[in-house]
């Protein structure tokens, strides 16, 4: 009797994660005018029309796709679910270390929550860099992007 307790409680401790995970979080799929270069993971994308959207099927609920008009790419990344509390609508959100502009965060709206990205060896080393100047490590500068949802 103890076995099928602990049993069930322990299959109750994996399966209720991953259903949260399964429908947390990004939602919909997000199109965006991005002004400038960025990376995503370690794929650098020009400035273009992006769409963001999971990647089907929908039992990949930490896998999510970027891909650009008119031949800007694409790739496919993995994710971890983000809490906004400000719920400041559909966007996506880059880190900007000097010139170099990492997508970070996606966010399509529905509620407070969406998705965040990895950080990437090159984001990594980007952020490593030192101040020439004070020698101090270069903070990220926080860049929101306002995007559409696309249903």
């Amino acid at each position: 009797m103890k076995k099928q307790i602990l049993s069930i409680v322990a299959t109750l401790t994996l399966l209720i994660p991953m259903a949260i995970i399964g429908f947390a979080g990004f939602y919909g799929r997000v199109n965006a005018d991005i002004p400038f270069d960025f990376m995503v993971g370690n794929q650098e994308f020009k400035a273009g029309r992006y769409t963001v959207s999971r990647v089907a099927p929908s039992n990949s609920p930490g896998t999510l796709n970027i891909r650009g008009g008119d031949s800007n790419g694409s790739a496919t990344f993995n994710v971890n679910n983000a809490i906004d509390r400000g719920d400041s609508g559909t966007r996506l959100i880059f880190r900007r270390y000097g010139n170099q502009y990492f997508l970070a965060k996606v966010f399509d709206g529905y509620s407070g929550e969406g998705a965040e990205l990895l950080k990437s060896k090159s984001e990594r080393e980007a952020a490593k860099k030192r101040d020439t100047i004070t020698q101090n490590t270069v903070e990220p500068e926080i860049v929101t992007v306002v995007a559409q949802v696309k249903q």
